[in-house]
Order: structure tokens, then sequence, then C-alpha cells
């Protein structure tokens, strides 16, 4: 064989090698890579790690800068300020030589005041303002300021509750779908030992064989429901994972158990509701926050009151011992009289955001008061269809095994044992729809209510 075909064989046989490890060992890498988590865990990982609760952290990072930049406005600010002057002009320059205390009776000449040549001055100046009152424009401002970060920290809250309910929301989907998929498994399994019975009555001749493939057809469809419910099982699995806001494989620790709802009173849920929504109280607080902004606009009619103080340095050179400096302090008190209407229409403007606020206050108000009864509504639905259906199971379960005797008697055609079969897969299917919606109408519950917490008892 030549050197170029062996090398190439080698090659493609060292590829082809290399591929087959890696299959082999993908189950390794990532098969067995899921996380088993608690529901609490889940819960505790999506605080931390969710992008869209970060993003509410920075939100309120944000109104505490805002915070601190009106205090900022009680200081005084100070600057300091450094001009460079080249100057022929008469007035100006007979100011620059007093600014320098450099002026002499020499200066006096009409010729010397009309022309007094080139002048250079380098001024130094540090200045300060201290606001005194400007119709309370300040005290206004931190307010405003603290308003904003109770309407941060409820935002920040709201969004809290509705991930932590996105997960629950998840986590019980995905212990759903493991569950559907069991019971396909089972259901392909029942389907196998029916196909058997048929079988052996089809050779003892006392079935016919489209009894036979009518089994079989049975079958190759709930096999179908399998692959059907494995993707299922996938697709709840990544969305439980984004819901988290981990970019690695998490699966459920915990199953779907049944639970005694508690006692529902509609009224106390409902002030409970009204208390701890973080929207409703979100509205609150932007109402108190038009409020003051109402009054902000109106403190432009108010008379304002600052000091200003000024030191400089007017030298012929940067820092130069020849020149001279002074200070001056002013008390500056001004009064809007007339700025265009334009202070009246901001005025306008804000109360109509105050009423806006008010009317989207009672329209939430409204909105929790349905979500509370719906809510209720379907916890209370969830639990007696649970019993209802655990009931079915347990009948549907007796009526196969019925079926099955009295098929393998010869009392009943091969359809009543297929029929029972699907009875019973359908039974199973409700029974945990039916558990798997009390867990989240519990949830959405705590959620309508705002008692979602970073616990999975909630």
């Amino acid at each position: 064989m030549p050197f170029a075909v062996m090398l190439r064989t080698g090659c493609w046989g060292l590829l082809s090698l290399s591929i087959l490890t890696a299959i082999a060992r993908w189950p390794v890498a990532y098969g067995q890579a899921a996380e088993a988590l608690t529901l609490d865990q889940a819960l505790t990982l999506a605080l931390e790690h969710n992008p869209t609760i970060q993003a509410s952290h920075e939100e309120v990072k944000r109104s505490d800068a805002e915070y601190d930049r009106a205090t900022g406005a009680f200081f005084p600010k100070i600057n300091v300020s450094g001009t460079y002057t080249n100057t022929n002009r008469p007035s100006q320059a007979f100011g620059i030589l007093l600014d320098q205390g450099r002026f002499t009776a020499a200066d006096f000449a009409i010729p010397k005041l009309n022309n007094p040549g080139t002048l250079e001055n380098f001024n130094s100046a540090i200045s300060l303002n201290q606001p005194v009152y400007n119709g309370g424009r300040e005290l206004l401002g931190l307010e405003l300021a603290e308003t904003e970060q109770s309407i941060a920290q409820e935002g920040l809250e709201e969004t809290r509750q509705r991930i932590l309910f996105q997960v629950a929301a998840s986590y019980h989907a995905l212990a759903l779908a493991k569950v559907a998929l069991r019971i396909a498994e089972e259901t392909v399994a029942i389907a196998k030992d029916n196909l058997v019975r048929i079988v052996a009555r089809y050779r003892r001749g006392i079935a016919v064989k489209s009894d036979v493939l009518q089994a079989r057809v049975r079958l190759a469809a709930h096999r179908e429901d399998v692959v059907r419910a494995r993707q299922r099982v996938a697709v709840a699995n990544i969305r439980l994972r984004h819901a988290i806001g981990v970019d690695y494989d998490v699966d459920t620790a915990e199953s779907l158990s049944p639970e005694s709802p508690p006692a529902l009173d509609r009224a106390r849920l409902m002030q409970m509701a009204m208390a701890q929504r973080p929207d409703y109280r979100r509205l609150q607080a932007q109402l108190h926050q038009a409020d003051l902004a109402v009054q902000k606009a109106k403190s432009a009619f108010f008379p304002n009151l600052n000091l200003q103080a000024n030191y400089e340095l007017n030298a012929t050179a940067p820092f130069s011992p020849n020149g001279s400096n002074n200070y001056s302090v002013f008390g500056i008190l001004s009064l809007n009289l007339f700025n265009g209407l334009s202070d009246a229409a901001t005025v306008r403007k804000t109360q109509a955001q105050v009423e806006k606020v008010r009317h989207l206050l009672d329209a939430t108000r409204r909105r929790i008061e349905v979500e509370v009864m719906e809510a209720s509504s379907q916890v209370t639905a969830a639990a007696e269809r649970l019993t209802v259906t655990e009931q079915a199971v347990e009948q549907a379960d007796e009526h196969l095994r019925i079926m099955r005797n009295r098929y393998t008697s010869g009392l009943a055609p091969v359809l009543d044992l297929l029929t029972a079969e699907l009875i019973l897969r359908r039974a199973k299917l409700d029974r945990v729809q039916a558990l798997y919606d009390l867990h989240v109408s519990q949830a959405r519950l705590d959620l309508v209510t705002g008692a979602v917490s970073g616990s999975g008892n909630s």
C-alpha cells in the first residue's frame, strides 16, 4: 500500500476514533451535569442570578445616587477659575490697574487714560455660592428623591415577586412534564402487557388478527406519546434554567405532592393585597411624588435668596507678588414676576399628573380585587378537581383490571380493553394536571396578594 494512502487511512482512523470517543463521553459531559434543586434552592438561585432582578437592583442604586445628588443642593458650590486678559481698552485697562494695585496719580493724565497701551492681567479666583431659600425647592427635591427611592424599592419587590412566581411555575411545570413522561411510559408497559394477552388469544385461535393489529397500532401511538413527553421535559427544563438565570442544566429534586389548601377568607386576602402588593404601593408613592411635583412647580412663584462670595488675585504674571487681592460678598434676592406663563402651565401639567395617578390607583385597586377573586377561586377549584381525579384514577385502574379479566374470559371485545388503557391514562393525566394547577394557583394567589417570598412554602 502506498505511504500516502496509509497516511490518509491512519488519519481517518484517528479522526473516527476521536469522534466515537467524544460521542461516548457526551452523556458524561452533558447528560449527567444537571443539578437537582429543591424549590427553595431554585428560588434562592433566582434571587442571586436572574438578570431581571439584577437590573431592578441597579435601578435602586440609581435612585440612591439621585438622593445623594438632591442632598448636594444644600451644600455650597465652590469653583476655582483662572483668566488671562491682554487689552488696550481704556475702561478695562483702568480697572486692571486698580485691581492690580498699580494705579498712580500719573495714570490720571488724559493722554494716559485715552491711550493706556497694552496691559496684561492674570486673574486667579475662587467663588462660593450658598443657597439660602429658593421657594423650598431644595427640600422638595430631597423629598422627591426619597420618594423615588421608595418607588425603586417597590419596583424591585414587584420584579422579585413576579420572577419568583415564574420560577415556581416553571419548577412545577418541569415536575408535571416528568410525571407525564412516567405516565406515558407506564401506559406503554400496560399496552405491551395487553398485546401479550391478545397475541396469546390469537395463537389459541380465539381472537382475530385484526385485534392484534389494533393493539400494535395503539402501542405505537403510546410510544409516540413517550417521545412527545420527553420533548416537553426538555423544553420545561430549559424554561426553568432561564427563569432562574443560570447557564447550567438543572432538575427538580421534588415531585408534585398533594397539599391541603388553606382556608380562604377573600375579605382578608383583599386587605392583604392592598397592604402588600408592591405595584399598588408603588402607585401610592407615585401619587405622593406627583403631589410634590405640584409643590415644586408652585415654588417658582416664591422669592429666591442666595449668598455669593468671591476672592481673587490680579497680577501681571501668574501668582506674581506684583499684584493685589480682593474679595466681595453678595446677598442676592430675586423674584419671578413674569415668565411667559410657562410656570403656570407647569403647575397645570403637574396637577394633571396627580389626577392621572389617582385614577390609575383606583383602576389598580379594582384589578387587584378581580385577581384575588380569580386566584382564590382557582385554588378552590383545583383542590376539588384533585379529589375527583384521585377517585377517577382508582376507578379507572379497577376498570382496566375488570376489562382484562373479561377479555381473557372472552366476555369483552378488544376495543373495551384498549379503551380501558386510554381511560386510565387520561385519569392519571387529569390527576397530575389538577395537582399542578393546585400548586400554581396557590403560587398565583401569593403573587396577587403580595405574599411571595424566597421560600417554596409561600
